[in-house]
């Protein structure tokens, strides 16, 4: 009798869950369909990808202002373009079947579906033991992330480079290299965004010899390849032309971005490639640094650093948080917890003023530097402690 009640309360519950999920579903398609959420970038995104699908140049100006002009109607007085490596339209392509507001509507459940799971796999990377405080904490922290929101708020594919990191480290931590490397050709989309990281992962993959997460890379690669022959044979002159007409000086909040700016110098955008060698310090010491631990710490490196990215690419800055929270969870300093809780509350309130105002994109590289501060914080707290095996305190392997 107690087993019959059970069941019914398991279909009861499921079929309320299914109920709330349909009815949430219904009311996000009418506030999306009558306001620009995840409309500004995602015009570019689709119309070059619309373009590919029948056989255009995805890179064409004249035929994306034609397509947002006549079939969008964006009322836009500038081209919104797809300065993106092809492989990207391949992951958007079954949306480009789609009227761009149902493609629209699709793309921003799909983006919160990916940090979802990106956050999942986060938990099950950086916590052991019952991870479902951790869980709540990193999830609840996630959906009022600024840069998050802000990505999902702009219709942004910086999530496919998110996702595609932490299912690269959750698959490395689990033994299965194949998927491992297949997981990485997200990254290719905005590469500059993960490139220590990147950098990393792919020296890990070749002297462990698990050469299925190469073959795992290389068949994504492929695929990706094929699938744009078939729809455009030419992408690889479209994609050349990009580069000879692409902006490079963007003013985002990195080192170059904000040196650029004051009007000090443009070579800080190369600031990056002073920092090549780490990741190879990193795997040579990775008896003592894990590949978590190492992912973390060049993310959150490579963001303010890198070529350049917007403050919606800090999303991926979840990745080092997620050890940072880690740590939290570890520690025994309870001063250390409250300066760190303190920190993020700042920097949160900082980056939301920064959005409210309409600050120039520039600034918003103050979330990373603080978010340093706390990781060599915590990582100095921990080392210190001293009450378990170091590698373990950690966070290494």
């Amino acid at each position: 009798m107690n087993s019959w009640r059970n069941f019914v309360l398991k279909v009861f519950l499921f079929a309320l869950v299914l109920a709330m999920g349909a009815f949430s579903l219904i009311r996000l398609w009418d506030v999306v369909s009558s306001s620009r959420i995840g409309y500004n970038d995602f015009v570019g995104y689709w119309s070059a990808t619309y373009l590919l699908k029948n056989g255009q140049n995805p890179y064409d100006v004249e035929l994306m202002r034609l397509l947002q002009h006549e079939e969008i109607k964006t009322g836009f007085d500038a081209v919104v373009m797809a300065w993106n490596p092809p492989s990207l339209f391949v992951f958007l392509l079954p949306i480009a079947w789609m009227p761009f507001t149902t493609a629209r509507f699709a793309f921003l459940v799909f983006n919160f579906f990916l940090v979802i799971t990106g956050v999942l796999m986060l938990t099950r990377v950086y916590f052991s033991g019952d991870r479902r405080l951790p869980l709540a904490y990193l999830l609840f922290f996630t959906l009022f992330f600024p840069p998050m929101l802000s990505g999902i708020f702009v219709g942004q594919v910086t999530f496919f480079v998110f996702i595609g990191l932490v299912a690269s480290l959750f698959f490395i931590k689990r033994g299965m290299w194949y998927w491992a490397g297949f997981f990485l050709i997200f990254t290719s989309i905005k590469p500059h965004l993960v490139v220590l990281p990147l950098i990393y992962l792919l020296l890990y993959i070749l002297w462990e010899r698990k050469f299925s997460g190469l073959f795992g890379l290389l068949t994504a690669g492929l695929v990706c390849c094929v699938i744009l022959f078939i729809f455009r044979p030419e992408w690889i002159s479209d994609f050349i032309g990009l580069l000879r007409i692409a902006p490079v000086q963007w003013l985002s909040p990195t080192v170059g971005g904000l040196m650029r700016h004051w009007q000090i110098t443009d070579a800080a955008r190369y600031l990056i490639v002073l920092f090549f060698p780490l990741p190879f310090f990193l795997f040579y010491k990775r008896d003592v640094f894990s590949v978590e631990f190492s992912v973390a710490l060049l993310t959150l490196i490579t963001v303010p650093v890198t070529f350049f990215g917007w403050s919606f690419d800090q999303t991926i800055l979840l990745i080092p948080i997620a050890q940072i929270f880690r740590w939290l969870q570890q520690t025994k300093n309870y001063k250390t917890k409250i300066f760190t809780v303190l920190i993020i509350v700042v920097a949160l309130i900082i980056n939301y003023s920064q959005r409210i105002l309409a600050v120039d994109d520039v600034y918003y590289i103050l979330l990373p530097f603080l978010l340093w501060l706390l990781f060599g914080i915590n990582w100095h707290v921990i080392s210190r402690q001293g009450k378990t095996p170091p590698n373990e305190e950690l966070g290494m392997a």
